[in-house]
């Protein structure tokens, strides 16, 4: 338990060379998942270190449809796809679906392919996130896979952790692309969250391009 606990916060400080010692002493520490359900693979790519993601998953014997979506590893996806349809569906020991991870991390292609054989656009996490692939995106102001999103009929108003919309967290976040095109795509402005709308939470934030918007 504290070398697994030692190899995920390797991962987290970007320490490669003491990830990779780590692996040659134990190979199979690279499947093991921290408290969350996370494998090395996912959580280095949630710490922003796709470096250390790459180095994890060469010295794994096989991926699962959950990293290599995350990666971006289409072929791998394929593969998996192929010998499962089903798959598609599943979701990942923290509750994601291939496709909310592909999206939230930000591989285009992965999500395309995803969307291609038959992922549901609009599932929700198993999880207290309650995100759906187009949350995911939003919050991390992906507007290319946004939009791929909201043309196969991603919900716009839908409502996750703590009573969110994907409008609210963009104006917030002060994302006009992502608001605008949220907008054109039915998001409805007048969405309240403990009383306060989209508007209201872009102009407490300081976000004045947001705001304009949805004036």
């Amino acid at each position: 338990m504290i070398e697994m606990e030692k190899f995920f916060e390797a991962i987290k400080n970007g320490q490669r060379s003491k990830i990779e010692e780590m692996i040659d002493r134990e190979p199979t520490i690279v499947s093991a998942k921290n408290k969350s359900g996370a494998t090395g693979i996912l959580f280095a790519l949630y710490a922003g270190r796709p470096e250390l993601a790459e180095l994890i998953a060469k010295r794994k014997s096989g991926l699962d449809i959950f990293e290599a979506a995350g990666i971006g590893h289409i072929s791998h996806v394929e593969v998996l796809i192929k010998e499962n349809p089903r798959i598609v569906s599943e979701y990942s020991a923290e509750g994601f679906t291939a496709l909310q991870l592909a999206a939230y991390i930000g591989k285009g292609d992965a999500v395309d392919f995803l969307l291609r054989s038959g992922a549901d656009v609009n599932a929700i996490a198993k999880n207290p996130t309650g995100y759906t692939a187009l949350t995911g995106a939003v919050a991390r102001g992906h507007h290319n896979i946004a939009s791929t999103l909201l043309e196969h009929g991603a919900n716009p108003n839908h409502r996750y952790e703590g009573g969110f919309t994907p409008l609210m967290e963009a104006a917030a976040s002060g994302n006009v692309e992502v608001t605008r095109l949220l907008l054109a795509h039915g998001a409805d402005r007048m969405t309240r969250l403990n009383g306060k709308t989209a508007l209201d939470l872009a102009l407490e934030k300081g976000q004045r391009d947001t705001a304009q918007l949805l004036k």
